[in-house]
């Protein structure tokens, strides 16, 4: 009986090791840091230990993995180099929708093997529409890009003749059984951002609005010597008008928010109205609410939970990956395997490319970080409401992968994977080193 105890015992400590932390103290860690929830997946060698915490989470549950995406898209392209359809020097060009070539020379000369390891020149920026300007000659130096990788996802399509989706499909998802992984929209688990940023995203474009339509009306009211309408009707119309563009642009470039910004809208719009016969209550509403609602949106530090997003992004590998910590491990256990045994393409992808610092470089597709002349092989992804981080151990046979529905969880991440791989790293993606 005693042994039996003793065996018990022996085996809950292993697991505790093979998780990094003990749960307990996980969870409190993730509370202290405002974390909701997140799920963790842990290997070694040949065994996957899960770790959840949050309401209904577990490793099937759905979050966004953000950048980790463009692994999966450069794992894609080198199967592209293996099946010999395009090779890691080929010049870009010709595999590019027209839209996306400009008339500057340097275009000619990008590869595919610079859109991997970003020293193509490109910009980080993709959020209002691709900015196609080349910043640097291509081959010259590191430059994280997100539009780099949507040059790649050109070239993938138009190599494939297929969509992104049905490319990693084709090439990942169903090859290895990930059957909740997409870069298609799916719902996920509840995103919770920090309440400074979502006061930011959802009043700035409101905020603007209506000071510039507000002066309008004040001018031509002026002018007209208020003869048409009065200094109330103005302030009607500009703030009507203006919740109008802020929500039109909100479900444009941040719908998560939309909801947090059409309540405030039916609430300020409630106070108006209750005021319209009190000429100097009415006055000062706007003001007033709009006031109290950012100052307590920049200074009381929490995060609340808003949607996920209401209208459907196109698939971008640069950052609408979803999946799950079951389905992402099962990628980066087939990585693993490839690391010791894959084609030369693949070989590729974990050899540095271009250094961005005295500890750290690019593969393709990879960041690298070398801890003792060991490497470390990472990625970490940044969604509004979702970071995520995931850290290949080799030399130990040893993996993990840490999703988070927080704008606080990348933190959190890195401290589960130092625990579990013993490894102090530090897993910061360099913006900029140009």
């Amino acid at each position: 009986m005693r042994m039996k105890i003793l065996a018990i015992t022996v085996l809950l400590g292993l697991i505790t090791v093979l998780t990094g932390l003990s749960s307990g103290d996980a969870e409190t860690s993730a509370q202290d840091k405002g974390i909701h929830g997140y799920s963790v997946a842990c290997f070694d060698t040949s065994v996957i230990t899960y770790d959840n915490f949050g309401d209904g989470i577990d490793e099937n549950s759905v979050f966004e993995f953000g950048s980790c995406g463009k692994t999966v898209a450069a794992s894609i392209a080198l199967r592209l180099v293996d099946e010999n359809k395009i090779s890691l020097d080929d010049k870009i060009k010709p595999f590019l929708d027209p839209g996306l070539i400009t008339d500057d020379e340097r275009m000619n000369d990008i590869t595919l093997r610079q859109l991997l390891c970003h020293t193509a020149g490109f910009s980080p920026s993709y959020e209002l529409g691709v900015d196609k300007k080349i910043y640097s000659d291509p081959g010259s130096g590191f430059r994280y890009s997100g539009v780099g990788y949507i040059y790649l996802q050109s070239v993938i399509e138009n190599v494939t003749g297929e969509s992104l989706e049905m490319a990693a499909k084709h090439y990942v998802f169903d090859q290895l059984g990930m059957k909740n992984s997409t870069f298609e929209y799916k719902e996920t688990v509840t995103p919770y951002i920090n309440l400074s940023q979502v006061t930011l995203y959802a009043f700035v474009v409101f905020i603007a609005a209506f000071a510039v339509l507000f002066l309008i009306a004040f001018v031509v009211g002026k002018i007209t010597k208020f003869k048409w309408y009065s200094f109330e009707t103005g302030t009607l119309v500009s703030f009507v008008l203006a919740g109008i563009i802020n929500i039109i642009a909100l479900l444009a470039i941040m719908s998560k928010v939309t909801i947090v910004f059409a309540v405030y809208f039916v609430l300020a719009g409630a106070f108006l109205f209750a005021t319209r016969k009190k000429k100097m209550l009415f006055r000062i509403v706007i003001p007033v609410v709009t006031a109290v609602i950012l100052i307590a949106g920049f200074t009381v530090p929490a995060s609340i939970p808003v949607t996920g997003d209401l209208i459907h992004k196109d698939a971008n590998c640069a950052y609408t990956l979803r999946s799950t910590t079951h389905d992402m491990s099962l990628f980066f256990r087939s990585l693993m395997n490839r690391y010791e045994s894959g084609t030369k393409a693949t070989k590729e992808m974990f050899t540095p490319q271009v250094a961005t610092d005295g500890d750290n470089s690019w593969g393709l597709g990879i960041a690298i970080e070398s801890y003792e002349d060991r490497n470390t092989y990472w990625h970490s992804g940044i969604n509004p409401g979702f970071q995520s981080l995931f850290v290949i151990y080799p030399s130990k046979q040893k993996f993990i992968v840490v999703a988070t529905n927080s704008d606080n969880g990348l933190e959190f991440a890195k401290e589960r994977a130092w625990h579990y791989l013993g490894v102090n790293g530090k897993w910061d993606i360099v913006r900029n080193q140009i």
